[in-house]
């Protein structure tokens, strides 16, 4: 089992009294990023077949087959808990160093994340900008049409990870990759956070960045630059907080806040559907996330946790980042010279999709994996095998 060793200093604001040296399990963590980038491939698939975001109720699917298909449409989601579960990993080596970034400080901090995200964010920009150049930059009815045409400033504002601050570019040639922009532009704030902790407690950076979020979404409601997600800011903020409680005394409050903001999630995503697309729903997931990640911090052993921990879904969670990056533009090569010619009824589409067109964008996004991400991952905290 791999684990990691965490010294979480003497008390100090915000931190858990006494000096422990606790055991936090990172397998169920893998698994959990193993089943997210899986869950956005198969909403892919989803819509692939069912493009009704784009082109409207005449293109989603209708009566048992809508029933059946809902869980599929929440690819926002898996993106909110995947910015929790960043929050969570960058502050456990934070908890290990003295509540600080470490001897390298935020220019550390900047170089290793660089050097962690971008060369593979690169390489499929390159991938995908190729590809729609020469195979898939026509207009297929599909859900891939949201990143077309491709334009000199969208290039240019992929380059430079700003895509998401204007309409006119977020979705451009992979939309996928407008997570990454936002994510990368946290980033820019996590030394911030840091220091608040160190000298207010993470109470305070809690607030702060809940503030911060509402005072932003606040100004970019309603316009162009929406894409910024301000409420991300305090999602990443809850799985920083997720760490510390993780590692500090057992909190079972966090298992009953979990419970109620699941019950919540279900209620405005399955009752009341239209509610998946407010704002503020964003945070719910927040929530549920934190919470999760906490329960499983103290509990590894529960069954959620068992099972994101099994070997196969650990094995693609170590390679997700890339499968997020990647599955956008093949599956839409897969689409457009396999299956869609096959003329075949929608159900029958989505299942080769989701199970025959999975297994193939699995197998290609390990091999990108191995020549652009591996080399350039960088361990920051000390594990070993018990």
């Amino acid at each position: 089992m791999l684990e990691t060793e965490i010294a979480v200093e003497p008390p100090g604001p915000g931190q858990p009294s006494g000096s422990v040296k606790p055991r936090v399990h990172l397998r169920y963590v893998d698994g959990f990023r193993g089943f997210a980038a899986l869950y956005v491939v198969l909403n892919h698939a989803f819509l692939q077949t069912w493009p009704g975001n784009l082109y409207g109720a005449a293109f989603a699917p209708q009566g048992t087959v809508a029933f059946m298909t809902h869980w599929l449409d929440f690819g926002t989601s898996a993106v909110t808990f995947f910015i929790a579960i960043s929050g969570f990993c960058l502050m456990l080596p934070v908890l290990g160093n003295q509540g600080t970034l470490g001897p390298g400080g935020a220019r550390g901090f900047f170089y290793h994340r660089a050097r962690r995200i971008l060369p593979p964010y690169y390489a499929a920009l390159l991938l995908s900008i190729g590809l729609v150049a020469t195979l898939i930059g026509s207009y297929t009815h599909s859900v891939y049409d949201a990143s077309l045409p491709m334009t000199k400033f969208g290039i240019f504002s992929h380059f430079v990870l700003i895509h998401n601050l204007q309409q006119t570019t977020i979705d451009q040639i992979s939309a996928p990759l407008w997570s990454i922009a936002v994510e990368s532009q946290i980033y820019l704030l996590f030394p911030l956070f840091v220091a608040i902790r160190l000298r207010l407690g993470m109470e305070a950076v809690l607030g702060g960045s809940f503030l911060l979020s509402m005072v932003l979404l606040s100004m970019v409601s309603g316009t162009t630059h929406k894409g910024l997600m301000p409420v991300y800011i305090f999602v990443f903020a809850m799985g920083m907080y997720a760490a510390e409680v993780a590692v500090g005394p057992r909190r079972i409050l966090f298992v009953w806040m979990g419970c109620a903001a699941g019950l919540l999630m279900l209620g405005m995503f399955f009752v009341v559907p239209a509610l998946q697309r407010f704002a503020l729903s964003d945070v719910v997931v927040g929530v549920v996330s934190m919470c999760l990640l906490i329960t499983c911090g103290h509990w590894p052993n529960n069954p959620l946790a068992r099972v994101a921990s099994s070997k196969p879904i650990v094995r693609i969670g170590k390679f997700s980042y890339s499968l997020y990056l990647v599955h956008f533009p093949v599956q839409q090569v897969l689409w457009k010279y396999v299956v869609f010619p096959m003329k075949l009824g929608q159900v029958t589409t989505f299942g080769i999709m989701a199970t025959a067109g999975t297994g193939l964008i699995i197998i290609f996004a390990y091999g990108f994996y191995l020549l652009f991400e591996r080399p350039f991952t960088t361990v920051f905290i000390e594990r070993r095998a018990s």
